[in-house]
């Protein structure tokens, strides 16, 4: 069983201090400026109304760094955790180079590492290291390991920038040119969302790819190749198990290769 930190609950809703955006998210009544101070001085179920105002009122045509520090805020300040961990996940799929990106991962390791989610765990701090070096939001979740595994027993198994070796990944996963089914993770017109995923996904373990199909100008996030929908769907349900979105296609025979994190094993 794998301890909790005692007395300190998830870190992950802790509102910390926070430099608003400049020139910030405005309405004639509802600024996310506003609300950041309003859960700064202890006034949380004011912020949480203001923001759902915010949201339902300005969120269409809001700008993507007002939509950005929307979900930051959402995630802080929801008291639904499942919700907070959404909204994270998307700062950091769909906004990868923004300004609250190192800090959703961040949450989400914390998260992870609160309910002993040791995968998702490694996961976050892999791409955390890996995206975000010398970042000081790095430094201080290293910091915060260190404390947690000072009061609990160690929740890291591996490193977390290992890589699972090729004979240990599952069969199921690896590409294969001719099967027709496969698990689509995402589809993207912007190349860096889906360079994103993609990194998230390698740090899972899985072994991905990005395609181009006819006739689409998209950039296609899949995994695995099967001859038989029903394993497909399986493996969709493992994706998705990750913390994925996932969905069975069957039009995997037609992919152009883009980039792919299936290696060959070496014959030494």
């Amino acid at each position: 069983m794998i301890g909790r930190l005692g007395g300190t609950g998830l870190l992950i809703f802790a509102i910390s201090s926070l430099a608003p955006l400049p020139g910030g998210a405005q309405t004639d009544a509802i600024t996310l400026p506003g609300i950041e101070e309003l859960a700064q001085n202890g006034r949380s179920d004011e912020a949480r109304a203001a923001l759902l105002g915010w949201w339902e009122e300005s969120r269409v045509l809001a700008s993507r760094e007002e939509r950005q520090y929307a979900l930051w805020l959402r995630g802080r300040l929801t008291v639904d955790p499942s919700q907070a961990v959404r909204d994270f996940q998307r700062l950091v799929v769909e906004y990868p180079a923004g300004p609250f990106t190192a800090q959703a991962l961040y949450r989400l390791a914390q998260e992870a590492y609160e309910r002993g989610g040791t995968a998702d765990f490694e996961r976050h701090m892999a791409s955390l290291s890996r995206d975000y070096p010398g970042s000081s939001v790095l430094a201080e979740a290293e910091a915060w390991i260190s404390r947690a595994q000072g009061a609990a027993p160690p929740l890291i198994t591996r490193s977390v920038i290992s890589e699972l070796p090729v004979e240990d990944q599952d069969d199921a996963a690896t590409p294969s040119d001719t099967a027709p089914y496969s698990v689509q993770l995402g589809a993207f017109s912007n190349e860096g969302r889906a360079a994103a995923l993609f990194d998230l996904a390698r740090a899972a373990d899985l072994n991905v790819r990005l395609v181009r199909m006819p006739q689409s100008n998209l950039i296609h996030v899949r995994a695995g190749r099967f001859e038989t929908l029903i394993e497909a769907t399986e493996f969709s349900r493992r994706v998705t198990g990750l913390g994925f979105t996932a969905a069975v296609v069957r039009d995997a025979q037609a992919e152009e290769l883009v980039l792919s994190s299936f290696r060959v094993p070496s014959n030494d």
